[in-house]
């Protein structure tokens, strides 16, 4: 299961510095087109543990379908993904079935790792700059706190976290409403 937590940044520079400072190692950059489906009539349905949404991403030569499974807490997904040859077909095909597309992010990212934590730098086109610290493990709680005194010790302040992923704040921007998690 992802764990992660993101925080809004005004510079993705010297937030880079920092991590550096501290021992991440970047490895690039890529620009990530994330296109979101959920069942056609359930677009503005309350969203809550159980629930589920489709993503469609493409960028840096590379497509994948993905599901993300809300759970109780925010910002811990259970996520299957698959690689997908034809992302247009795909597209089809979901709103053949009934899919409709929500909403679509445009995204640069810069990766990086640092230890057990995945870092990323992303400027998200529709909502702005963000650090992303995330880790796979099934104890929810316990990684989210250690994400949380890892973004403290490189100087993220509480008032710049975010739990939500980029799909749910975009998501109530567009009225969508998620409950149930904390």
């Amino acid at each position: 299961m992802e764990v992660e937590v993101k925080a809004r940044i005004k510079d993705i520079g010297s937030v880079r510095k920092s991590l550096e400072s501290a021992g991440a190692k970047f490895d690039g950059s890529v620009e990530h087109t994330d296109a979101y489906f959920k069942a056609r009539g359930f677009e503005k349905k309350l969203q809550g543990p159980g629930d589920w949404i489709l993503r469609i991403r493409t960028g840096s030569g590379k497509t994948a379908l993905t599901m993300k499974v809300l759970t109780e807490l925010l910002g811990a997904w259970v996520e299957y993904e698959t690689a997908i040859e034809n992302p247009e077909q795909t597209r089809r095909m979901l709103e053949t079935m009934g899919m409709a597309n929500v909403f679509t992010l445009n995204k640069k990212r810069i990766c990086g790792r640092l230890g057990e934590f995945e870092v990323l730098l992303d400027d998200v086109k529709e909502l702005g700059k963000y650090l992303e610290v995330s880790l796979d493990s099934e104890e929810k709680e316990g990684a989210r706190k250690r994400i949380l005194k890892f973004m403290k010790k490189i100087g993220i302040e509480d008032d710049d976290i975010e739990k939500r992923g980029y799909g749910e704040i975009i998501g109530e921007k567009m009225g969508h409403r998620f409950g149930g998690m904390r």
